[in-house]
């Protein structure tokens, strides 16, 4: 099930938390959304399902308007945002099977989704003794009910210990690319997003400034790498020369650049008889996110 998003805003008496949004999200992909606190993935997510009603703009599945609180369109969608609550006093198998009798749909899919999420042993145990990792398993579980075709995930992993993050992950892939569900998830966990989204989006103080593949991000112009010679002192010098910026740590030199002018600053140094021991881009998702969003880094990755 595709997923559009256009121009779509929400406000907050004077604070504009989401502005003039465009996405397209493709079927049967998963879909990164990356942004800081506060930056309007959460309010973003919660009008795409029709918990918040914007102010204006439109979300569409397959073409359909969604409306506030869409049942028509919400029973083909798995949801998970914010912190999701259940009957403490319940077992988690007892928590699924009452949201099954609410929606009329059979309580069998309880053991189903249990497995799925790596809860089967502990399913008759009272969630008021779960960990919070285990409450987020819980949360996913309810998200996965009934085999929905969208899944919009706020956090998903939050909690979990690396294990679980790794089986999450695993999972929402199969759920991709093999079922063709169509995952919309929102991360502060950029390298989890990074190897797991097929398209991501980063939006800052709610304005989108990119949308694409992983790989097209790392075509994007200013992108840093590193550099390693065998002779710093010399190198050091012919880079204040032509005017080159960067920040040294040790033998490294960190500085932006397109790759186009890689080829020109090689030949600059091998003619200089300085030999090239290492020139790599730093193009992590997470430094081009700092980079993207003006946000400051620390340490060798800070740009001058």
């Amino acid at each position: 099930m595709e997923i559009t998003i256009e121009n779509l805003t929400k406000r907050f008496g004077d604070q504009i938390a989401v502005k003039n949004l465009f996405l397209k999200i493709p079927a049967g992909k998963i879909y990164g959304f990356i942004g800081a606190n506060g930056a309007g993935k959460t309010t973003t997510m919660k009008m795409m399902v029709g918990l918040l009603k914007p102010d204006s703009g439109v979300v569409r599945y397959n073409g359909k308007e969604m409306k506030h609180l869409d049942s028509s369109i919400m029973q083909d969608v798995g949801v998970f945002i914010s912190k999701p609550n259940y009957y403490p006093n319940l077992t988690a198998r007892e928590n699924l099977a009452y949201l099954q009798r609410i929606l009329g749909k059979p309580v069998e899919e309880a053991d189903r989704v249990l497995k799925l999420v790596g809860l089967d042993a502990v399913g008759d145990k009272k969630v008021s003794k779960f960990s919070f990792g285990m409450k987020q398993r819980l949360g996913l579980a309810i998200s996965f009910l009934n085999n929905p075709k969208v899944l919009i995930l706020d956090e998903p992993t939050n909690g979990l210990d690396p294990k679980g993050i790794f089986e999450i992950r695993e999972m929402l892939g199969d759920l991709a690319h093999q079922s063709g569900c169509t995952i919309f998830i929102s991360s502060h966990n950029i390298a989890e997003i990074e190897k797991l989204s097929d398209r991501i989006c980063i939006i800052d103080r709610g304005k989108k400034i990119f949308e694409g593949s992983v790989d097209e991000l790392y075509e994007t112009e200013g992108l840093e790498y590193c550099i390693r010679t065998n002779d710093s002192e010399k190198a050091a010098k012919l880079f204040g020369k032509i005017g080159l910026t960067y920040v040294r740590k040790n033998d490294a030199f960190f500085m932006e650049m397109a790759k186009e002018k890689i080829p020109a600053l090689l030949k600059l140094l091998i003619d200089a008889n300085v030999e090239v021991y290492e020139v790599s881009p730093n193009n992590s998702l997470e430094n081009i996110y700092l980079a993207l969003t003006g946000k400051e880094r620390g340490g060798v990755c800070s740009v001058l």
